[in-house]
């Protein structure tokens, strides 16, 4: 049975309303706008915050959401699945059939994280099969806009001393994981096929509400493990080095590029304050309590991103005028808040 989960906060969605550009909003009005991925962290969070500003400012949008299983997003997110702007079709990514009529705008967020030792063939497959026809859907509805959510994964090993910047040479070659190689062939199928006003968004590392501990995400699972009062254990050394965006942050710069980012060009959609996993461990246990313990091994961890990965975030604020609105320390808090929401939903 899939477990229902609480609606995002008002508070954080009256927040991604004021600090999103007029511009952004303005552009959205009457929009029709078709969502892969949509049932996912990202896809979620986008769809929150397009039925809230919906509502507040009378948009007229439409957003139609590919799922594979529209029952079981009905019965997670039913806030979300019921909104009157939301039309849910079922469907895989790489063999959709294309729904009728004209969309303004598409996002493609389908391809998931994948663990270290995915199947690299079948991942890449996915990833090609999906940005093709995700390019030829946004041609034949007419699409004028294309945001691609990609990952900063693309970079390969980040160097100590040596940004993530959008123009970096991806480092690795052949020798990178399943996932880095997929995403990259994402990101070249976009670049090739797709509308005109294509815009590509590399996505770092998150912390917020609807980002579950199967991802892969330290800070998913350090929150989960504090929320049920368990010990938060760390793999590895905790020196690994990360910067972690508020999920509310994350929708705004996403709509943002939507709109308004330069035909061709990747945007970072991040945070660049590093942190160490160490420190990110013992900032959750401070956020959930004096008492709660954390545990490190020392041993190797398993992850895709390596000793670093921190983005730089220059562009986006140069060229979108994006800066993060809620801290580390905050963002914490809040998703502690949702998982006691959640808890409270179970009994």
């Amino acid at each position: 049975m899939t477990e229902q989960l609480p609606p995002v906060s008002s508070d954080d969605l009256d927040e991604i309303l004021r600090h999103t550009s007029a511009d952004v909003w303005a552009g959205l009005r009457h929009a029709s706008i078709f969502l892969t991925g949509g049932t996912g962290f990202v896809g979620k969070w986008l769809l929150e915050s397009l039925v809230r500003a919906n509502r507040e400012r009378d948009l007229g949008l439409v957003v139609t959401v590919l799922t594979r299983d529209p029952a079981a997003f009905q019965q997670a997110c039913p806030h979300l699945a019921q909104a009157a702007i939301v039309k849910l079709v079922r469907g895989d990514v790489e063999t959709f059939a294309f729904p009728s009529g004209q969309f303004s705008h598409v996002v493609h967020a389908a391809l998931p994280v994948a663990p270290p030792h995915a199947d690299s063939a079948a991942l890449e497959a996915v990833a090609v099969a999906g940005a093709q026809r995700v390019c030829a859907f946004a041609h034949a509805a007419g699409a004028r806009r294309l945001l691609h959510v990609s990952s900063g994964a693309v970079y390969g090993p980040q160097d100590a001393g040596h940004p993530l910047v959008e123009d970096a040479v991806w480092s690795g070659g052949d020798a990178v994981n399943a996932y880095t190689r997929a995403k990259r062939q994402a990101e070249r199928v976009v670049r090739t096929e797709g509308p005109a006003e294509t815009v590509i968004a590399r996505c770092f590392a998150f912390v917020g509400p609807w980002l579950q501990p199967s991802s892969g995400s330290a800070a998913a699972d350090f929150i989960a493990r504090a929320a049920h009062g368990r010990e938060i254990v760390v793999s590895g050394t905790g020196t690994a080095v990360r910067s972690y965006q508020y999920a509310g942050d994350m929708a705004r710069w996403l709509l943002t590029c939507l709109v308004s980012g330069r035909a061709g060009e990747a945007y970072n959609v991040g945070s660049d304050v590093a942190t160490s996993i160490a420190e990110l461990a013992h900032a959750v246990a401070g956020q959930a309590g004096s008492a709660m313990p954390v545990r490190v091994l020392g041993g190797a961890a398993p992850g895709l991103a390596g000793a670093r990965y921190v983005p730089d975030t220059g562009r986006a604020r140069r060229e979108l005028g994006l800066t993060n609105v809620v801290g580390l320390q905050d963002g914490i808090r809040r998703t502690l808040a949702w998982h006691a929401c959640a808890e409270l939903i179970r009994d």
